[in-house]
């Protein structure tokens, strides 16, 4: 998967609520092997931070998309 994930070479948001279980990817290294990819971690939102916190992901997609 890490190889896979070396060879995308666009702008990358990882998006991560702080409530999830899954560990932050800037901490654990997933965020490691993209070329070009940010964290965005929501607050109050859980593993499905779309679910939780849909306006704050939409801005955030927006802007990003924006660059």
């Amino acid at each position: 998967m890490r190889h896979l994930w070396s060879r995308i070479t666009c702008s990358t948001l990882l998006i991560r609520g702080t409530e999830s279980w899954a560990l932050d990817p800037e901490e654990d290294g997933r965020l490691a092997p993209f070329q070009n990819a940010s964290v965005a971690n929501i607050e109050g939102a859980g593993h499905w931070a779309h679910h939780d916190r849909l306006d704050m992901i939409l801005d955030l997609v927006r802007e990003h998309l924006g660059k």
